[in-house]
This record gives structure tokens, C-alpha cells and sequence, in this order.
């Protein structure tokens, strides 16, 4: 597979100069090159939207509303859906979002990852139908991450820095298959999300891995109750905010493109009906048009 491309995505041609020296001299690990954002949004839109869906006995979560909101952005802004590994820049195939799921919370122990596919054009319900699926399959079962690193368990210290050395060495030439590894391990994948508010802590700015190929991780903290000021009349209000915190690759977004998804994500949560159907022509028309001035500037 190496000889002819990766599974996991497509390598980008007519990169620039300026873009690829950049991502040969700014550091050789992916933690060297992470750019840390944070978005604070209103809760209250978010609140009506779950307690509306709620009457129709729907059962969403923040965590659902975060994660459609994040495959949408994704699908609208693909360059966000990039990585770079070995110097050179891809395309990934598939957006990918990988999460840590907790088997027992009072104890901490049976911690273990999932990983949901999406084409982008999936529906809040369709998105939250699959990871309450992969999550339950988590919580009773092993899954194929567990298999895999229940089976290098086992070894002693240093000859499992050998095994990671070498796949690491493989998936830098693209030498590993969808099945082996790609399909199973949570860092290669588009999105990594930690859903904090679930644990009562407030967002953070996690770490890149260095192993695998994802530039992206999000983490969604709990409410605060934090002053706001009314932009129409000056009055300062108390609102309940949620926090967002973004690690980012900068190797392959620019600080323009990045402003742009920031507003995109404040356009989707302030209209959260949006999730409810399939992306529109007119909005991906829209989006394609700034991303052709990104690249003008």
C-alpha cells in the first residue's frame, strides 16, 4: 500500500513552498507544532434545543450536539480533515472521531477508546444513533482496540517500544492497513474529543500524540456562570457558558481558515436545527468560496 498512497487518505499535490518549509522547520513532532484555541459559547440555545427535542422524546446530549457540530464543520471545512506525517501533506478519506469512554467512573478503571466513521452528511440523529452503539458495545464488550492492546499487554517495557517504534516506522511509509490498525486506533483519526462536562471539569487544551496522524483534539468542559455584555444595549447579564479547547496542527491550517470554522461552529450552535438535515448545496457553495479567498491571502 505504501508503493501506491495510504488507506487513511490521499496525499495533497500543489502544496506551497512557504507551507511545506514550514512544516519541516517548525518541529518534528506534532506537540511542537500545536496551536491552542478556545471558543466560549452560550448554553442557553443548546439547553432549548435538547429540552424542545426532549417533549418530542428525542434524547440528546451536549456531547451529541458537540460531535454533529464538529463532523458538520468538518465536512464544510475540509482542510480541517488534513494531517502530515513523513513531510508530506494528506487528505484524509473519511472523518473519523475518536473518544475516550470510561467503563466504570466511580472507580476510573476501564478506560478504553471508540472510533465512529462519517461521511459529514449525517444528521445530529444519525451521528448520536452510532456513537450510543459504539459506546455500548464499549461499556459491555471488547472492543477492537481493547483486542489489540490486550495482546501486546503482555510484553515486557522495552520490547513494546520496539513494536511502537516499528509501527511508527510503518505508518510513516503508509505501510498499514485499514484493518490492522487505521480501522482501530483512535489516533488516526480526523477529531479526538474528551467530553469533560461529563465529568464535572472544565475544558482543557490536551496534548497532540506523536504516534498516528491526528492534528485535531477538542475538549468540551462543563457550564460556568460568567458575565455578558448585551452588544444591542451594554447591559451586563449572568449567562451560563460552555467551553470549548482546540489543539490544533498548524501545519496545515492557517490562522484565516481556523477564524473561519471558530465562526462556522458559533453559526451551527446558534441554530442547532441545521443538524437535524443534511448539509445544503448552498452552504457548502459558501464555504467553498472562503476557503478560495483563504488561499488568495
Amino acid at each position: 500500500m505504501g508503493l501506491f498512497g495510504r488507506p487513511d487518505g490521499k496525499k495533497i499535490k500543489g502544496i506551497g513552498g512557504f507551507e511545506r518549509m514550514l512544516s519541516l522547520i517548525i518541529g518534528r513532532t506534532r506537540n511542537e507544532t500545536t496551536n491552542l484555541f478556545h471558543l466560549e459559547i452560550l448554553a442557553k440555545p443548546i439547553d432549548e434545543f435538547i429540552q424542545e427535542k426532549q417533549k418530542q422524546g428525542i434524547q440528546y446530549t451536549y456531547r451529541d450536539v458537540a460531535i454533529a457540530t464538529l463532523v458538520r464543520v468538518f465536512y464544510l471545512r475540509p482542510r480541517l480533515n488534513r494531517f502530515v506525517i513523513a513531510g508530506k501533506f494528506y487528505q484524509r478519506k473519511h472523518i473519523d472521531v475518536a473518544m475516550t469512554v470510561h467503563k466504570n467512573l466511580r472507580t476510573g478503571e476501564g478506560e478504553t477508546a471508540i472510533k465512529c466513521r462519517f461521511t459529514g452528511k449525517e444528521t445530529i440523529e444519525e451521528i448520536k444513533k452510532q456513537l450510543d452503539e459504539k459506546i455500548d458495545i464499549a461499556m459491555n464488550a471488547t472492543n477492537q482496540t481493547d483486542i489489540f492492546t490486550n495482546s501486546l499487554n503482555w510484553t515486557p517495557t522495552w520490547l513494546f517500544r520496539m513494536i511502537v517504534r516499528f509501527l511508527r516506522g510503518l505508518d510513516r511509509l503508509g505501510w498499514l492497513s485499514d484493518k490492522f490498525l487505521f480501522e482501530t486506533s483512535p489516533m488516526h483519526s480526523s477529531i479526538f474529543f474528551a467530553d469533560l462536562k461529563s465529568i464535572h471539569l472544565d475544558r482543557v487544551y490536551h496534548h497532540l500524540y506523536n504516534f498516528g496522524n491526528c492534528g485535531f483534539f477538542g475538549t468540551m468542559g462543563k457550564e460556568q456562570l460568567k458575565p455578558i455584555a448585551d452588544e444591542a444595549t451594554g447591559e451586563i447579564r449572568a449567562e451560563r457558558v460552555i467551553g470549548f479547547g482546540f489543539s490544533v496542527d498548524e501545519r496545515f491550517i492557517d490562522g484565516y481558515y481556523y477564524s473561519g470554522m471558530l465562526k462556522l461552529i458559533r453559526r451551527i450552535l446558534d441554530n442547532l436545527s441545521t443538524l437535524e438535515r443534511e448539509p445544503h448545496d448552498d452552504e457548502i457553495k459558501k464555504e467553498k468560496s472562503k476557503k478560495d479567498k483563504s488561499r488568495k491571502k
